[in-house]
């Protein structure tokens, strides 16, 4: 039997960013809603209708850590992950972070709120086997090993005669690499192939 998708609420009067999360999040496993309104948003939520909620917390008609409470009450078990691009809300953070499950300053990189909300969805017991995950989880660590070696991409490249790009793009769950190319990055980050893809 076909498993319910995963219903992500995306909460943010920014239109182009709302949308770019729709379309970044949105897959067969994954239904995304957006609302611009936090008063539309919160009309429709009820318990469990949610696993995630992304909340941007400045907006109008109702300030994000006012809908954040709100939400909380609806539903205490869903998991709430917080978007700022105001320095000044620091202080409101502090208060979020005990009841949120983590929040990102903008600009942010897609590629590290998905990690978020699949370590979400995982903690919650939801697993996304998905191909985009597990380029996700490859790319991620691939980026620890070279850091631990203090390795730029670039470096990295020259190690593996991989172009920048590619090597970029794997990192970034842009591109699926391939066994040869993984091949050749763990050998020369001196890992096994097996540490890159353990545990998909």
């Amino acid at each position: 039997m076909k498993r319910e998708p995963v219903r992500i609420l995306v909460v943010d009067d920014d239109r182009q960013n709302g949308e770019f999360l729709q379309e970044q999040l949105a897959t067969e496993e994954c239904k995304v809603i957006w609302h611009s309104d936090p008063r539309q948003a919160l009309q429709q939520v009820r318990r469990g209708m949610f696993q995630v909620g992304i909340l941007d917390l400045k907006m109008p008609h109702m300030s994000g850590v006012e809908l954040f409470h709100k939400l909380r009450e609806k539903d205490k078990e869903i998991g709430l992950i917080i978007l700022t691009g105001y320095p000044s809300v620091d202080s409101a953070l502090v208060t979020l972070k005990t009841g949120a499950y983590d929040y990102l300053k903008k600009p942010y990189r897609i590629a590290d709120l998905k990690s978020i909300v699949n370590r979400l969805l995982e903690d919650k017991g939801v697993f996304l086997e998905t191909e985009q995950v597990m380029n996700l989880r490859i790319g991620e660590r691939i980026k620890e090993f070279r850091i631990k070696r203090n390795w730029t991409i670039a470096k990295l490249a020259t190690q593996t005669n991989l172009s920048k790009s590619l090597i970029s793009q794997i990192e970034n769950a842009k591109n699926s690499a391939s066994l040869f190319s993984l091949a050749k990055i763990a050998r020369s980050l001196n890992v096994r192939l097996t540490d890159l893809v353990q545990d998909l």
